[in-house]
């Protein structure tokens, strides 16, 4: 298990149509100006984002910085507010809808490829703990299960700021998969059946489950010493 990244998850309710893969069009100008400015704020280390596989009209985005207070001084500024006007053009509805969150993330496998460092898909899923301590042992063990199943590319996941349905203790993980096809079978499999009790230990379930295909990233250059 790693340190933990501070880390800004925000859900932006982009057009499905709107062609912010590619630079050169007036869509993928507006989308390069947002990161720039999600860069551009104090304490970038990296940022990834890409498409909600289910859901196509929402594009996640998270931001990893150097400490959690610069995430919250980032949306309380003005560069925030900049950020919601650029992007207004390309999104369904008003900045308003804008979904924030913040969570310290921990890779639980070397290196895992999940959120952008090469898996194709990252499964993820928010679990309304009821038992932190107990919860942390349960994923802990969870973690040497599914990380052995053909087709993961590693897990990651931590504790969120944020409540969510009034449970103060949220927890959101994010599994590396070499494909969907790949992730469904395992939901398929005997082996997940007889194991899954351990995901229902110490939680009252879990909220929004799917994929986001975390294909695009930046990285803050490192200092030439």
């Amino acid at each position: 298990m790693s340190s933990s990244l501070p880390t800004q998850m925000i859900i932006f309710p982009v057009k499905p149509d709107a062609t912010i893969e590619n630079p050169s069009t007036k869509d993928g100008q507006i989308w390069s100006q947002v990161l720039d400015i999600l860069e551009g704020w104090n304490g970038f280390r990296r940022l990834y984002w890409g498409r909600h596989v289910e859901e196509p009209e929402k594009t996640q985005v998270h931001i990893v910085r150097d400490s959690m207070h610069q995430h919250f001084t980032f949306i309380s500024s003005v560069q925030w507010t900049k950020l919601g006007k650029v992007i207004t053009p390309i999104c369904t509805s008003s900045p308003e809808s804008f979904v924030v969150r913040h969570a310290h993330i921990e890779n639980f496998t070397p290196n895992p490829a999940a959120l952008g460092k090469g898996a194709p898909f990252t499964g993820t899923a928010i679990y309304l703990t009821s038992t932190p301590k107990d919860w942390e042992k349960a994923w802990a063990l969870w973690t040497t299960i599914v990380s052995r199943v053909e087709g993961c590319m590693g897990v990651t996941g931590g504790w969120m700021v944020e409540p969510v349905e009034g449970y103060e203790t949220c927890y959101t993980v994010w599994v590396g998969w070499e494909s969907l096809e790949v992730h469904d079978k395992y939901h398929h499999d005997k082996d997940f059946w007889k194991k899954r009790i351990v995901l229902q230990l110490h939680n009252d379930g879990w909220r929004e489950y799917g994929h986001v295909a975390f294909k695009y990233s930046r990285t803050r250059p490192e200092a030439n010493l």
